[in-house]
């Protein structure tokens, strides 16, 4: 059984002959290994870019590939945001670029089609599909609508708004859940089986599970329902403690939770189980960047015992993206201790 077919066995609850493992996202720190930016993962020929992240993906041993990782912030930029991607190591940042929620109005969905970046980004993973397809899981993340409509507007203004013009809000969000469907669909029809959509606007260290109940799921759900059977399979990625929002998680129709490391998994297993996969939750920082492997494998051996992998529907992850000075022995730690746990699936 090759990797795909591991991974998707666990997103379906079904029992594994090993520890599935991946990696979340992982674009600034893969393009950093060679000091480059984002920005020149756009530039550089797509079957180069296609190679180069299949290359690093072999040397870790993923059971997935985040195609176009790190580059969410490319819809922003197509709609109207000043970014920056040109800075190897650094995230990409996007600058708000809405004066009010209804400014949407002027937008057009169809420039996220013309972006260069995303262009560049969807011929690389079509060369990814016919290079490693039947044994490699294909997936692409963008932002969650809550992330994005924070990010048009601002943080602080958003908040504001949400206090004093709901209505002015939930107008915003119903265009951002059409950039979350545009971005998911160019990506499927390129060829990705697994999309994911990551919330950090919504962390479970900010927002309470009422507002979570109220305003956040109903747009992860939506979005969800909408993209129904085209993908394989469905993810939702929030960073913080989110134990509080456990047990609402599977209405939000997807397959699959990513968490962060403050969750426990042995809360997780209990809430979730038989109802969803859920992924995590290797400290991106303090473990991933800073520990060194003999704390690498000590934390796995905890996560995988915690989670009770052999019952079925967890996957090995760090709990965020890699902060891109991760050492390739510590992901490569990660993934041998993973594999190591084997059973008759």
């Amino acid at each position: 059984m090759n990797s795909k077919e591991i991974f998707k066995k666990a997103v379906k609850l079904e029992k594994t002959e090993r520890v599935p493992v991946i990696i979340l996202s992982g674009g600034v720190w893969a393009y950093n290994e060679q000091g480059k930016s984002l920005q020149d993962s756009f530039d550089m020929p797509p079957e180069k870019s296609a190679d180069y992240l299949i290359n690093m993906i072999e040397k870790v041993k993923s059971d997935l590939i985040w195609c176009a990782d790190g580059c969410n912030n490319l819809v922003l930029r197509a709609l109207g945001a000043r970014t920056e991607f040109s800075i190897p190591g650094k995230s990409a940042e996007a600058y708000p670029f809405l004066s009010s929620p209804r400014d949407v109005d002027k937008l057009s969905l169809e420039k996220i089609k013309e972006d260069p970046g995303i262009i560049a980004m969807l011929e690389s993973t079509k060369i990814m599909k016919k290079k490693i397809d039947n044994q490699t899981m294909l997936a692409v993340s963008q932002w969650g609508p809550i992330t994005l409509g924070s990010l048009m507007l601002g943080t602080t203004e958003f908040v504001k708004k949400l206090r004093k013009d709901r209505d002015s809000i939930l107008y915003l969000l119903e265009f951002t859940k059409e950039v979350v469907i545009t971005y998911w669909n160019l990506f499927l029809d390129a060829g990705v089986e697994h999309v994911s959509q990551a919330e950090p606007a919504a962390s479970g260290d900010m927002i309470s599970p009422r507002m979570f109940e109220d305003l956040v799921l109903p747009c992860l759900r939506n979005t969800n329902e909408r993209i129904g059977d085209k993908p394989f399979s469905k993810m939702i990625h929030i960073c913080g403690n989110t134990t509080n929002f456990l047990d609402a998680l599977p209405d939000t129709k997807a397959d699959m939770f990513s968490m962060d490391y403050k969750v426990s998994l042995k809360i997780a297993r209990g809430l979730l189980n038989g109802r969803m996969a859920f992924a995590g939750k290797m400290n991106p920082s303090d473990t991933m960047l800073s520990g060194s492997t003999r704390r690498v494998q000590e934390d796995c051996e905890a996560c995988i015992s915690d989670a009770d992998w052999s019952r079925g529907g967890y996957i090995m992850m760090p709990g965020c993206d890699l902060p891109p000075n991760v050492p390739l022995e510590n992901l490569q730690t990660m993934v041998r201790v993973a594999h190591s746990h084997t059973q008759t699936a």
